[in-house]
């Protein structure tokens, strides 16, 4: 199952409700930068069904005797599917959210079996609290960085409670 963590250094977003002009806010207090994450093994049935979804038969991801014989020896992961890890931890974490901008930068390939933690540090929030800018980083299970970049979430006009991932790996709301 996904492990997400969230800590904040004493920051509070704030977010207009949409009755009366209302404040709606959350608050997380720690010693640490606001940084939401999670870890996730990607195996030779995701690398498929990603290939299934959006079409992408790239024979570096789905042909083993082709992708040993090239550049990386293995079979890769497809670099837009542990990059969707990124949207997907915010739109669990913050429901109705809206990505509206990421940039990428592939640094390293991710191969079959190999656990990424993809992080989002907050940088900035505006807009009210409602805009937040995220660095974006993923890195595997020896620490090395995979993928890094920067990403804007739109934060939804009401407040939602934020969501965690049970130990069953089934998010629902917390409280």
């Amino acid at each position: 199952g996904s492990v997400y963590m969230l800590a904040a250094a004493g920051r509070r977003l704030r977010l207009r409700c949409p009755s009366a002009g209302r404040r709606c806010s959350t608050t997380i207090t720690s010693d640490e930068p606001a940084v939401l994450s999670e870890t996730r093994v990607f195996t030779a049935e995701d690398v498929t069904a990603f290939a299934r979804l959006t079409g992408d038969d790239n024979p570096l991801h789905a042909d083993v005797s082709f992708a040993s014989s090239e550049r990386y020896g293995a079979r890769v992961v497809h670099g837009m599917l542990y990059a969707s890890m990124f949207g997907a931890i915010v739109g669990v974490r913050y429901p109705g959210s809206v990505y509206i901008s990421q940039s990428l930068s592939f640094r390293r390939p991710v191969f079959l079996g190999d656990a990424v933690t993809a992080t989002l540090t907050l940088r900035r929030s505006g807009g009210g609290g409602r805009l937040l800018d995220f660095e974006t980083t993923a890195a595997n299970q020896h620490g090395e960085l995979v993928i890094s970049g920067d990403a804007r979430v739109l934060l939804p006009r009401a407040a939602r409670r934020p969501r965690q991932a049970d130990p069953d790996g089934i998010s629902r709301p917390s409280g």
